[in-house]
């Protein structure tokens, strides 16, 4: 579509008539009211009533909730990272899980970060456990056994071996600690997603307990943790669950174990009044225990478990009711008048914000060069109804400036501002790719099949070299023309040309097999890489600019491609040559495996012959 075209339905909305008001005059007006009718009800409100009232305890209460669910997320949280850091380390090969020593340092490692581990271990193929525990005198002990030796460990190893993310898994007894403990595990997959080993790390029940209960950290002894509606998962009684005849079969206490006569009435009848049961809603209700009656405010915590737990806490009614008979009709009144209030300034503030919204989701839509979605933008507001209409111009006209610029190059220079636009010489290593034999290929081809072709194939070439941050320069006919080291400094800039080129390699070799299948040639395919000094920067004329590497080095990646010629028998789907340049540029020389010997070659431009691998 061209500019004009994607200009009409802007022009053709513009054109209609259209009631707009000033954002001022919309805020000074809803401003107004709401100052008004808050101000009758303020005053209502405060001839009629004075203290606290039951609503602000219990939400206060309610708070205290959230803030002791926060707590445990805050506990349990950093374990699951701590867990799938491990994890990621182990798949990277960045731990040695071959070596039980690596690995349970590892382990202990992460407990020294996450104190709230009390047990961690690494399950691998050959189903040996490598465990870090704390004892109950807090020492930490470190040893290796067999899976098959702990209770249901086994099961519990194909469990994480079917398992493709995180989880926290049903809870165990630990016998070393003498009582139960909530766990996540964690499959270690490599990139490849091979199963390789499993983490699972522990938390002791008692623990948890310490944490609600802790006056410190804004509990006390009236919190608790329920798994499911009849079981005690963390309370007072259970900082030292010893005495509790807790064990592998039951490793849970119910409510009426815990020695907490108001905890094990939780469930039972219903004790409130309307005035207490309208202003807990659904946070909770009363309980009558021997005689005095208990109010429970409660909020569920999923995620830690098959079951979902339910945090809590209880105190008696008349923390709540001592100055509930102080209100008087004139609260009523304000009441009512700051729910109309509130209603007023909600609808005119949901407009104005709806209308807000819709202008910063397409100005960070721009912003991420995602120029495809249309903007609504249509408001009865005048500025803001301008500004939609200037950002979908603009939109509009960006659209196709994202279509021929890489965006990691338009992020990399709105990050640097002037400066990244500056010419400047930079070690890089260059990429060219070529089809074998594509111009008579392409001469048997309709158009579009032929365009289909290319685009199919330079996505396949694009994802390889982006996954490696790579920058693809230009395409020249069927040639790809990338390199690292361009947009931004690169270290391993030779290591990762020569992964993403290898990537390719192997994504060719399989797209060919689907292009066999279909009845299609295979698409043949020569690489070169070549690592030196070049000059990064915009090239060109002020109105037309390229930002791009142009040098000597550019010039031999390319005749490393062309060379790919004398290499390439009929069979071979794909060559790869580098030269001796990029693999003396590499960080990671055990990376590349067992190297060919190189061939010497000339090369165009170069009196000495340069050293050149063939390593695909």
């Amino acid at each position: 579509m061209s500019d004009r075209a994607a200009s009409v339905p802007i022009a053709a909305n513009a054109s209609r008539p259209y009631w707009r008001v000033r954002v001022i005059v919309a805020l000074a007006i809803a401003f107004l009211a709401l100052s008004l009718i808050s101000g009758i009800a303020y005053i209502a409100v405060l001839a009629g009533a004075a203290g606290t009232t039951e609503l602000l305890l219990v939400d206060r209460t309610r708070r205290g909730v959230e803030a002791e669910i926060q707590l445990v997320r805050s506990r349990l949280d950093p374990v699951t990272e701590q867990i799938e850091l491990i994890a990621a380390l182990a798949a990277a090969g960045r731990i040695d899980i071959e070596s039980a020593v690596a690995v349970r340092e590892a382990l202990a490692v992460m407990m020294t970060r996450a104190p709230a581990v009390s047990a961690a271990a690494f399950g691998t193929l050959d189903l040996k456990l490598h465990r870090v525990s704390r004892d109950p005198q807090g020492e930490v002990i470190r040893d290796t056994v067999e899976l098959a030796e702990m209770p249901q460990g086994l099961e519990r190893f194909r469990q994480l071996q079917g398992s493709s993310e995180t989880f926290w898994g049903a809870l165990f007894w630990n016998t070393l600690l003498l009582q139960p403990v909530i766990n996540v595990r964690t499959p270690v997959r490599r990139i490849d997603n091979a199963f390789i080993g499993g983490i699972v790390a522990t938390v002791a029940v008692g623990d948890l307990s310490r944490l609600i209960v802790d006056p410190a950290r804004g509990g006390d002894e009236r919190y608790f943790i329920l798994a499911g509606r009849d079981k005690v998962l963390a309370h007072r009684r259970l900082v030292d669950p010893r005495g509790l005849a807790l064990s592998e079969e039951k490793p849970l206490p119910g409510l009426s174990e815990v020695d907490d006569p108001v905890l094990a009435g939780i469930w039972g009848p219903r004790a409130g009044s309307a005035r207490v049961d309208g202003a807990l809603r659904d946070l909770g209700h009363v309980i009558e225990v021997a005689g005095r009656r208990w109010i429970f405010v409660y909020r569920p915590l999923v995620g830690y478990g098959p079951e979902p737990w339910i945090v809590g806490r209880y105190f008696p009614i008349e923390d709540a009711t001592d100055d509930l008979d102080r209100l008087t009709n004139g609260a009523i009144v304000g009441a009512a008048s700051l729910l109309i209030a509130a209603l007023l300034a909600l609808l005119i503030g949901l407009r104005m914000a709806r209308s807000i919204r819709v202008l910063t989701d397409a100005a960070e839509a721009i912003e991420r060069l995602e120029f495809d979605r249309p903007l609504d933008h249509r408001s009865r507001l005048r500025e803001i109804d301008d500004a939609g209409l200037s950002l979908e111009k603009a939109r509009a006209a960006l659209k196709w400036f994202g279509a021929y610029v890489p965006r990691r190059l338009v992020f990399r220079l709105m990050a640097a501002g002037e400066d990244g636009l500056a010419s400047r010489r930079r070690d890089v290593t260059v990429m060219f790719t070529d089809i074998v034999a594509f111009t008579p290929q392409a001469e048997d081809l309709p158009e579009q099949e032929t365009a289909d072709l290319l685009n199919h194939h330079f996505a396949l070439l694009g994802a390889c070299i982006e996954q490696e941050q790579g920058m693809i320069d230009k395409y020249i006919g069927d040639c790809v023309m990338a390199v690292w080291g361009g947009i931004s400094r690169m270290n391993d800039h030779a290591d990762a040309a020569i992964r993403a080129a290898r990537v390719i390699a192997e994504v060719v070799r399989h797209d060919n097999a689907a292009r066999r299948a279909r009845g299609l040639a295979p698409v043949r395919l020569r690489i070169g890489l070549h690592s030196g000094r070049a000059i990064v920067g915009n090239i060109g004329a002020p109105g037309r600019v390229n930002y791009t590497v142009v040098g000597d080095t550019v010039n031999v990646a390319q005749r490393f491609e062309q060379m790919g010629k004398e290499f390439m028998s009929e069979t071979d789907e794909v060559v790869l040559l580098v030269s001796g340049d990029t693999i003396e540029a590499t960080t990671d020389r055990s990376a590349l495996g067992r190297l060919p010997d190189p061939v010497m070659r000339h090369v165009k431009g170069r009196d000495q012959p340069v050293e050149v691998y063939r390593l695909v």
